[in-house]
């Protein structure tokens, strides 16, 4: 989730706050950076709204104003164009994706957006909401459920990085509940 492209503007990470929502089932991660080359802001808040528990309505997060050619979400293509190079940026992936805001549509917006007599437009775009609004929960809930609480362990290395998928497959562990929980280091007694 995290690309290379991510790792600078990371390290100036500080710290990530939980506040639950008292009218709902939702909650917000705050993310505080020091100052830093890539974007203005020092506080980025990223919203989730659920009235069900699991069940992702919508988010909404701080706009990010990002510093000219700074922007890891984005990549520069050239292209050809009627005989001429253009410049195109298009989207990649990268962890500061998380910090858009994204609503289930409703009707009004899904007839204006659509081609007459289209339905099957009108449902991608709704699975692509929803799929969306899906990976969303998913990375806030990690965050919410094992980064923050264990924030320390991380931080002083008790918890080791996991393994690529790649190297699992490969070393065939066969307990498919370790994969689950994160793997700390084993406390041996030192001495002669």
């Amino acid at each position: 989730m995290v690309t290379e492209k991510d790792r600078p503007i990371l390290g100036y990470l500080q710290n990530i706050e939980l506040n639950l929502h008292n009218d709902d089932n939702g909650f917000d991660l705050i993310f505080s950076f020091g100052a830093n080359n890539y974007f203005n802001e020092t506080v980025i808040t990223k919203s989730m709204v659920m009235q069900d528990k699991g069940i992702l309505d919508s988010t909404s997060s701080t706009a990010i104003t990002w510093k000219d050619g700074c922007n890891p979400t984005l990549k520069k293509q050239k292209k050809k164009k009627k005989g001429k190079k253009v410049t195109v940026e298009s989207e990649c992936e990268s962890f500061f994706n998380i910090f858009k805001t994204l609503t289930q549509p409703d009707e009004k917006e899904v007839e204006t957006k659509k081609p007459a007599g289209d339905e099957d437009d009108e449902e991608d775009m709704e699975e692509e909401i929803q799929e969306k609004l899906a990976d969303d929960l998913e990375v806030a809930e990690m965050i919410k459920e094992d980064v923050i609480p264990l924030a320390l362990e991380y931080y002083l290395g008790v918890i080791e990085k996991e393994a690529p998928e790649d190297e699992e497959a490969e070393m065939g562990s066969g307990d498919d509940d370790d994969e689950e929980k994160p793997k700390k280091k084993k406390k041996g007694k030192k001495g002669p």
